[in-house]
């Protein structure tokens, strides 16, 4: 029997008649949608996944949908699905992409084409492809670099640069061997539309070129490689923008947007023993961490803030992790995570030595997949050489660091003084930042907190509007005032 088709036998008692008949509305859309031009050619339907829980439900959807067209017409659509990986991912997340894999019987099948984006590198998917050394260095310069600029500010020193990364993988895969005609989306009408006015909002906000495409996704992908460009001539010098930050957007064709929020509810709760007695979805300790996604930034960006709550603040470090888990439990509540999910992370830091342990986690996967040590982390929270060593002083007498500030300056200052070697090896070891990376910095605006009033910086007007933020209040261990402090994070 077809692996399709066989795969239709196991999975049809793991879901629901009202899953099997949404399923049905959804092929019958998604056929008709697939024929609306002439061409004969078997059609290709582009799928991300994320290696989530709720990109894992919507893969065996998806391939549900496929094998109910297949068992009705005797042929079906090539189903594309894109991983695309950063260092933030472990190999759990690989681990559990394979197994769903197996699960859905795509491993073999013809029918199914499973591909791996590691930066610009694009690869059939395999169980223990390894990741190359130059994305992983990529990546931890994009989370020092913008950390450096945004004060470690979780959602932008971890996912400014990963988001944009992410939409290069559409392309790319968009791209790859001939194209695509469709991409599946679990967004609502609603949110395709916000997305395209925020990327028209952000082309504006950097004044990134007009784009020669004026619609589709390839006029979206193109306007994104102008605000990428943008961004990243902003992060880095515009000398310094790696083509791993730019954004392919010359499609073979241009591939229509397909969206099955209509038909399915793809929240874990609904659909648990899917995916957990069918799927065998694994929540590893650190990939599953508040987020959505199969990703362990969360867990870093629980750590910076108990951090920064020890550092900067003088305080100490559990305020700092209740502080945010606290947030981070009630960003959980808003997208209906199943409680049992929530109560799991609650307990994860539910005493003094449960937050222990989730340092000592959090120090090693810092290591492990960014090669950041304590010390870098520290120096990023307070940013001590951008904007021309605004927070220099403080940096220096809080962390009891004996060095010259008159030496710092003229070192990252004048490009043309000679190179201090010995202060210079020290900045770099205490940042993890390479001397033209620190100068970049300190020529570069912090971007400041949004209670500072509102600033024309565009990366400024980015954490503005960034939806997963709140306000709070907290105490400055050295000054023992109460101040307002906006958190962030996924």
């Amino acid at each position: 029997m077809n692996n399709t088709l066989q795969m239709m036998k196991d999975i049809d008692k793991y879901l629901s008649p009202s899953i099997i008949e949404s399923a049905k509305k959804c092929a019958k859309r998604l056929m008709s949608a697939l024929n609306n031009d002439s061409c004969d050619r078997q059609k290709t339907v582009l799928l991300a996944y994320g290696g989530g829980k709720d990109s894992s439900y919507m893969v065996a959807y998806i391939r549900y949908v496929q094998g109910l067209v297949l068992a009705e017409k005797g042929d079906t659509f090539l189903l594309r699905i894109v991983t695309n990986r950063h260092a933030g991912m472990n190999d759990s997340v690989m681990e559990n992409i394979d197994r769903v894999y197996q699960a859905l019987k795509i491993h073999g099948d013809e029918l199914v084409e499973c591909l791996i984006t590691d930066g610009l590198l694009i690869r059939p998917f395999q169980r223990h492809l390894i990741m190359p050394d130059a994305v992983r260095c990529q990546n931890r310069m994009d989370v020092l670099m913008n950390g450096h600029r945004f004060q470690a500010d979780a959602r932008s020193t971890f996912c400014n640069a990963c988001n944009l990364s992410m939409v290069n993988s559409f392309g790319m895969a968009a791209h790859y061997n001939g194209g695509v005609d469709i991409i599946i989306t679990g967004d609502s009408t609603h949110e395709q539309t916000a997305y395209i006015a925020w990327a028209r909002h952000l082309s504006r906000l950097f004044k990134a070129p007009k784009t020669e495409q004026h619609h589709g996704f390839s006029g979206f992908l193109e306007t994104l490689d102008g605000v990428a460009k943008a961004y990243f001539s902003n992060i880095y010098g515009v000398d310094n923008v790696d083509p791993a930050h730019r954004i392919i957007f010359k499609l073979p064709r241009d591939p229509l947007f397909f969206n099955i929020y209509q038909d399915t509810a793809y929240e874990a709760g609904a659909h648990w023993t899917l995916l957990s007695d069918f799927m065998h979805f694994s929540f590893d300790p650190l990939m599953f961490s508040f987020s959505e996604s199969d990703c362990g930034n969360p867990t870093l960006m629980a750590h910076i803030r108990g951090l920064r709550a020890e550092t900067l603040l003088k305080r100490s470090y559990k305020e700092g992790i209740r502080e945010y888990v606290h947030f981070a439990l009630g960003l959980m509540r808003q997208k209906d995570f199943p409680p049992h999910l929530i109560a799991e992370m609650a307990q994860r830091y539910k005493d003094d030595d449960a937050i222990v342990s989730q340092r000592q986690r959090a120090e090693q996967f810092a290591l492990d997949a960014f090669n950041l040590t304590t010390e870098h982390l520290t120096c990023m929270i307070y940013s001590p050489f951008t904007e021309r060593g605004r927070n220099l002083a403080t940096y220096l007498v809080q962390e009891n660091l004996h060095f010259s500030v008159d030496d710092i300056h003229k070192l990252l200052g004048d490009s043309s003084t000679p190179n201090n070697t010995s202060l210079s090896g020290d900045l770099q070891q205490l940042s993890g930042l390479t001397l033209p990376q620190l100068r970049q910095c300190y020529g570069s605006l912090l971007v400041n907190s949004l209670l500072e009033g509102k600033s024309a910086d565009p990366l400024a007007r980015i954490l503005r509007f960034d939806p997963h933020k709140a306000v709070i209040q907290v105490s400055n261990g050295v000054t023992q005032e109460v101040v307002s402090e906006v958190i962030s994070g996924r």
